[in-house]
């Protein structure tokens, strides 16, 4: 029978490959069976997964050290349904919103990253969520870089905008913070080209709570170096 650990390690290395989590743990049933003689039937896998949600969330916010002198907070859609499938979702507090590719049924993540590109806290929010959804999120956190979206919400600083009339309202955001904040922003995009957080299939609330704890976890294993100094790799 295998244990919990080794679940969570094909889990993650599945993901650290870029594969499908369904179809590359259907095929590591044969072609890693000399590792993992006793592996489950998917679905017990998935099972295996949603249990271990929490700790999968423990482990990432681990890596990531804690907030940071400077944090930077977005917003990226996790979407599950488009077209004709956004009425047959019905997850509890699903809703539809409007990302990159157009109207989708799902949620949205709220991730917010310290300077060192680690997750450390994070609310996964109905998919027509607003940034000013997030304000318990950020609170007490000092220094934090959003977009204009995020213009209210209390201790965010963001870039200047316009108002009605086409006044621009000056925030005191400064050059720098927007290329810090672009840096960073290229690590969300990461986690959704390569980690798949745009592919997200899941049948129940808990467990895409575990695949988006999951995914989190990947990429703070990543941007921690952990794997580098585990394989002996000198930094």
């Amino acid at each position: 029978k295998a244990t919990l650990a080794e679940l969570l390690t094909l889990a993650i290395f599945l993901l650290l490959q870029g594969q499908d989590l369904a179809k590359g743990y259907l095929a590591a049933k044969t072609t890693l069976k000399a590792y993992f003689p006793s592996l489950p039937h998917l679905s017990r896998f998935y099972r295996v997964l949603q249990k271990a949600q929490g700790l999968l969330a423990h482990l990432a916010m681990r890596l990531s050290g804690g907030q940071g002198l400077l944090q930077v907070v977005d917003l990226k859609p996790i979407p599950l349904a488009h077209g004709h499938r956004i009425h047959g979702l019905s997850l509890p507090e699903a809703a539809m919103g409007v990302g990159p590719l157009g109207a989708f049924a799902g949620y949205v993540l709220m991730p917010v990253m310290n300077e060192r590109g680690l997750f450390f806290r994070w609310a996964i929010l109905p998919g027509n969520a607003r940034e000013t959804w997030g304000r318990d999120l950020l609170d007490g956190l000092p220094a934090v870089l959003g977009d204009r979206g995020f213009r209210w919400v209390q201790g965010v600083k963001t870039p200047p905008y316009r108002v009605r009339g086409g006044r621009v309202v000056e925030t005191g955001w400064r050059g720098w913070m927007g290329r810090v904040r672009n840096w960073i922003e290229t690590r969300f995009s990461v986690m959704v080209r390569s980690l798949g957080l745009h592919r997200i299939e899941a049948r129940s609330y808990w467990g895409l709570v575990a695949r988006v704890n999951l995914i989190l976890l990947v990429h703070n294993l990543i941007r921690s170096r952990v794997l580098l100094r585990m394989a002996g790799v000198e930094l």
